[in-house]
């Protein structure tokens, strides 16, 4: 793994920047405690370094919490309900992942094209502003996507990104046999 300090410093940098994008656009966004809908359904496409730290916060949690955790990671279906969700909140809130962090959001990727929140087809965060494929509103201008934000932690040449049941499914079918 990265140095922890330089990734703990990295993400409260980027809460601070997530935090004000949050400020400038809560007329258009519906994200509140409670609100899992974005982690009932996904793929969530994670690094291996985020995946550590995700792990770090996991190991601090009660023993629990910690089975039924372990419980949803038995059942857990590729594209199906992120397995740290519990009682329609993140157990491990302080260490997620990026996608979670950035999730939301309106930005511009690398190809300057308006990214949305999927749940704005679903009449919450922009849907306002986005019709037929169309967004009238002003996007952050920032890439807000994991690789595009993790670009500094990259030097390892095996740097990927999957999607979190991949990474964790792999390990829990090892853990079995």
């Amino acid at each position: 793994m990265c140095d922890k300090s330089l990734y703990d410093s990295f993400l409260i940098n980027l809460d601070k920047k997530i935090s004000k994008y949050n400020d400038l656009h809560k007329d258009f966004i519906c994200c509140r405690k409670g609100c899992s809908h974005c982690c009932e359904k996904g793929d969530y496409p994670i690094s291996e370094v985020e995946l550590e730290y995700l792990m770090l916060g996991y190991s601090k949690l009660n023993y629990d919490m910690r089975i039924k955790i372990q419980d949803n990671i038995k059942i857990l279906e590729k594209g199906g309900a992120c397995p740290f969700l519990l009682e329609n909140c993140c157990a491990v809130y302080k260490y997620r992942p990026i996608i979670c962090r950035t999730h939301g959001l309106a930005y511009l990727n690398k190809n300057n094209v308006v990214v949305v929140p999927y749940c704005t087809s679903e009449g919450k965060n922009y849907s306002t502003l986005y019709s037929k494929g169309i967004f009238s509103g002003e996007p952050i201008r920032e890439n807000l996507s994991t690789d595009f934000l993790l670009k500094d932690f990259r030097a390892d040449k095996n740097f990927i990104i999957k999607p979190l049941y991949d990474w964790i499914k792999v390990d829990a079918e090892k853990v079995e046999k």
